[in-house]
């Protein structure tokens, strides 16, 4: 494997690494510095948009947009003019602010409570026409969600950086997940868990920021890979 930077820049607290197809765009986070952060074509030149708050999770919208979860709630973000908007308060039971996101595969966000150590917290599901619904109250801090068809079953996959990594056969229509299963239990050599890609194969690719690794693990939960990586800290992995 290949591994070479992109760019010369340096971010406080880089986070979630988001591939955007129909813009071809990378976008990212700095959490630090309360920044949005995007490159064309996936090298440069660094665009950068101040947010009102910090910004954790990202995810791209089909006509343009991002939809990100900031310190009270999720936002529509439009980097062309600059504009955030309000588009849904947390709820109440999620105890605080969201960290990673992701999207399923119709359109739906999973998101979950931001804790930087062990302590309460749970995983959401987020529709714009249903609005929010629990996906698992035990989760403490939501870190690299993805969705995938895995042996035919509709699959989620949840990384708890304080924790271990579930997977749940997923409704996308309610967002009721139902066999929750551990799939993958991190260890010190590996790192703890954040961001997260699945690639075309069906295995869940994850940094271990801890450990300063990029893991690749089997849809069995067995661990395919460990990456070392020029880096400490790694977040987040795209395909």
């Amino acid at each position: 494997m290949d591994i070479a930077r992109v760019g010369d820049f340096t971010l406080g607290w880089g986070e979630s690494l988001v591939w955007d197809d129909r813009r071809d765009r990378l976008y990212f986070v700095d959490c630090a510095a309360r920044t949005l952060h995007w490159l064309d074509g996936g090298d440069g030149p660094l665009a950068t948009l101040k947010a009102p708050s910090m910004v954790a999770g990202i995810v791209p919208t089909t006509d343009g947009l991002l939809v990100g979860a900031l310190e009270d709630g999720l936002y529509l973000i439009d980097p062309d003019t600059g504009a955030f908007e309000p588009l849904a308060a947390y709820p109440d039971e999620l105890g605080g602010r969201a960290n990673d996101a992701c999207a399923d595969l119709d359109g739906n966000l999973i998101t979950g409570t931001l804790n930087l150590g062990p302590a309460d917290g749970s995983t959401w599901w987020y529709s714009a026409a249903d609005g929010w619904c629990l996906v698992d109250q035990d989760i403490s801090n939501t870190n690299g969600p993805a969705v995938a068809v895995l042996d035919g079953t509709m699959t989620l996959v949840v990384g708890d950086s304080s924790a271990q990594y579930w997977a749940y056969d997923y409704d996308p229509d309610t967002g009721i997940p139902s066999n929750r299963r551990e799939v993958a239990r991190p260890t010190e050599e590996i790192g703890r868990p954040d961001g997260a890609a699945i690639d075309v194969e069906g295995y869940y690719w994850s940094a271990g920021i801890s450990a300063g690794v990029l893991n690749r693990w089997a849809p069995d939960g067995r661990l395919d890979r460990s990456i070392p990586l020029p880096c400490s800290n790694p977040t987040a992995p795209v395909r």
